[in-house]
Formats: C-alpha cells, sequence, structure tokens
C-alpha cells in the first residue's frame, strides 16, 4: 500500500513540471525531456521507493508553487509554499527568499495579473495583508488543532522534535556541505598538533554533538546567521531585479543550495531541493543543460551510499547510470553558445577537468569503499568521509556558477516570453 501511495502522489510532480516548462520553455522537446528525466531521477528513487518518503510529491509542491509565483500568481504560489512548509519543516529555509520576493514584488509592486493594482501606501497594506491572511490561515489550519488541545506546552514539544538540534552539527553521515571541511581541519589539526587532552566526536558517524578540538564549535545559531548571510547576494538581486518574474527559479535554485552549504544537521537528500527544480533550468541552454548534468551526477554520487546492502549496488548504479545516458540524449549539452566559433586551449582544458571530476565521483568513493574493509577494516566511517569530501567542491562549484546565473537574470533585460 504504502508503495502505490508513494508512486500516486509522485504524479503531482509530473503536473507541475509539465505546468511550469509548457508555459517556460521553446520546444516541446523540453517538455518531453523535463518529464522524462524528472521521472528517471535516480535521486528521488533512492529515497522515495527503498525509504518509502514522499519528496517527489513534496518537491511537486514546490515546482508547481515557482511556477505559480513565475507566472504572477503570487497568492496561490505563496499559500502553496505555506502548505509545502507545514508539510516538511525542511523547506523552511527557502521561506527568507520567498518573503522578500513577495514583499517587493507582489506587495510593494504589483504584479500584472494582481488582484488589487492599486497604487500608493493603501494598495502595498491591502496586499501585504491578504498575503499574510492566506499564509497565516495555513499554519493556523495546520498547528490551531495541536495547539488547542496540548497549549503551548505541546507546541514547545512539537518544535523541539522538529528542531533537534541537540543531535549534531552533521548527521550521521555527512552531507557534503562547509562543515565537511571544517571537520576535516580539525582532524588534521588535531593529527599534527595533538588532541589537548580532547576526544573528538566528529569522524564516527554517529547522531550526536559534534566535538571539535582546536576549531570553535558551531552553534545552531552560527549556521542560521551564515545561511542567512550566503542568500544576501540573491536577496538584493531579488530586491533589484529588472524582471524579477525570470529570477525567481534561479533565487530558488541559488537559496537552497546556500542552505544545504551552512545549514545545521543538514541530510543529504536535502540537495534534492536544488537538484530536482533545475531541471527546470536545463533546456535553457548548453551551459544550463551541463550545469544540470554536473550537479545531478554530484547529487547521485552523494546519495549512493543511502542503498547500502550489497545486493543493491547494482540496482543503484543502474538507475544512475540510466539517468546520465537520458541527459546526455535528450539535454542540449552539446550545443554551442551564441557568439561562439571555436574553443580555445582553456575551455578545452576545463572540459577535461569537467569530465575527470564527474568520472571521479564514481570511481573514487566506490573505489574506498571496496578497498576499506580489507586494508583498514576499523575506519568504517572512511568511505563516507571520502565521498563527502570529494562531493563538495562539486557543491562549491555550482553554488558559484548559480550566483551568476542570478546575477546574470536579474539584470538582464530579455523579456519573459524568451525564456
Amino acid at each position: 500500500f504504502q508503495r502505490v501511495t508513494v508512486v500516486l502522489a509522485e504524479a503531482l510532480l509530473f503536473v507541475a513540471l509539465w505546468f511550469y516548462v509548457s508555459r517556460q520553455a521553446r520546444s516541446q522537446r523540453a517538455v518531453f525531456g523535463s518529464l522524462v528525466l524528472g521521472g528517471i531521477n535516480a535521486g528521488i528513487f533512492y529515497t522515495d521507493h527503498v525509504h518509502f518518503q514522499y519528496n517527489g510529491f513534496l518537491l511537486g509542491i514546490l515546482v508547481l508553487s515557482v511556477g505559480l509565483v513565475t507566472n504572477g500568481h503570487d497568492l496561490l504560489g505563496g499559500f502553496l509554499f505555506a502548505v509545502l512548509v507545514n508539510m516538511k519543516h525542511l523547506f523552511l529555509s527557502l521561506g527568507p527568499i520567498y518573503f522578500v520576493f513577495l514583499l517587493r514584488h507582489h506587495c510593494i509592486s504589483a504584479p500584472r495579473l494582481c488582484w488589487n493594482s492599486l497604487p500608493g501606501s493603501v494598495g502595498f497594506i491591502l496586499r501585504l495583508v491578504v498575503m499574510g491572511l492566506v499564509v497565516l490561515s495555513v499554519f493556523a489550519l495546520s498547528l490551531g488543532p495541536l495547539m488547542a488541545v496540548g497549549g503551548m506546552q505541546q507546541m514547545v514539544q512539537l518544535f523541539s522534535r522538529l528542531f533537534p538540534f541537540g543531535r549534531g552539527l552533521c548527521h550521521a553521515y555527512w552531507a557534503p556541505n562547509v562543515w565537511v571541511a571544517y571537520n576535516l581541519l580539525d582532524k588534521a589539526l588535531t593529527l599534527a598538533w595533538g588532541s589537548k587532552g580532547v576526544q573528538a566526536a566528529n569522524t564516527g558517524g554517529l547522531v550526536r554533538e559534534a566535538q571539535h578540538v582546536w576549531l570553535p564549535r558551531i552553534t545552531p545559531m552560527h549556521t542560521v546567521l551564515l545561511s542567512l548571510a550566503a542568500m544576501l547576494p540573491g536577496f538584493y538581486y531579488c530586491w533589484t531585479a529588472v524582471n524579477p518574474r525570470r529570477t525567481f527559479l534561479p533565487l530558488i535554485l541559488y537559496c537552497s543550495l546556500a542552505a544545504f552549504l551552512f545549514g545545521y544537521h543538514v541530510h543529504e537528500k536535502a540537495a534534492l531541493i536544488t537538484a530536482v527544480p533545475m531541471l527546470l533550468t536545463a533546456f535553457q541552454s548548453a551551459e544550463q543543460a551541463r550545469l544540470y548534468f554536473f550537479f545531478s551526477n554530484v547529487v547521485h554520487s552523494e546519495l549512493l551510499p543511502l542503498l547500502y546492502r550489497p545486493e543493491e549496488w547494482v540496482l543503484k548504479v543502474a538507475l544512475w547510470g540510466l539517468h546520465a545516458a537520458v541527459s546526455l540524449s535528450v539535454l542540449p549539452i552539446d550545443g554551442t553558445e551564441p557568439g561562439v566559433t571555436k574553443r580555445n586551449l582553456k575551455e578545452k582544458s576545463g572540459e577535461a577537468c569537467w569530465l575527470l571530476y564527474q568520472i571521479g565521483l564514481f570511481v573514487i568513493p566506490e573505489s574506498i569503499e571496496f578497498v576499506q574493509p580489507i586494508v583498514k577494516p576499523r575506519l568504517t566511517f572512511l568511505p563516507l568521509m571520502v565521498r563527502s569530501a570529494y562531493c563538495l567542491p562539486g557543491m562549491l562549484f555550482v553554488f558559484w556558477k548559480l550566483l551568476l546565473r542570478v546575477r546574470e537574470t536579474a539584470i538582464s533585460h530579455r523579456p519573459d516570453k524568451e525564456l
């Protein structure tokens, strides 16, 4: 029964992909390709069809919300995002960019399709109040019954379970974010300068509070502030965007990856919040197609350990390979950018590094996983550590490229219809 509900619920993702791409794409190839790649996404299979979660369904709500806001239906888009947050608080990390965007481009400057286009402070207040009521009504319906039954004590208990800060900076196996480098640096300093009598607790792969020897302890508040600081360029370009509706999707991608890279106790599956919506940009240009292909390979590599049993190895690798092969077939990866007639040596070298790194996403971690039980049987966490450390540069590269994409779309005067 649960398998059936997962499959049926993921139909919403296809509807959302079709809704967005059919209104933005230049060709039916983009619509067809997006639906196919969304349907064979290996990351969703790993997390949903093996672990019995509903990430595909939830990502469908996110894509639908983004599509509605992009097309000027802000109230309905805000409503769906509020529903999404109440269904899974992992998406709360996108709350700041939704707030900034809707404040600037709905409440202050009414979109063309807005129900109330009154200018001045009266129109601003009306739009702000109505948007606030729409969003708060969702939270009232979701949390109101719990509040009515258990009072504040029930709410405190709820939030303590939703935000278990005592579980540590990193998840049981590290998601490839900046805290991988932080942990490894502390470990290197410990090996070089000694432990100071402190037993470090950040490389054991257990769910517990991280304890660093030489580097300062990172608290949840530190990660919140760092995540918001990383999002600041996105907030700026959101506020000043010449064509804000075209900029909204790149902003979502950039801010979701910022939360992944700097967040507290980040789960590896949180990368899907960036990877799946990035499919919506994959048919816009050869550059965007290559970026999607690259990032999907990084994400699939870091998700492979979710299927850890030996009998699952062939299946998980085949699913990743299928997605990669179909991506190469349907995406415009080999297209030449406008104005480019010949690649120089620097570009060819960059492409070679790009290819070698992606091959390493599979070869290096899988080789370590095979050799470790034989050579270093006590270091059971080593394969996961190597995998996370290897995937981190790819994550940072995509983060930088997304920032450049946000800037490009924010200052571009190209109209929406040319997307």
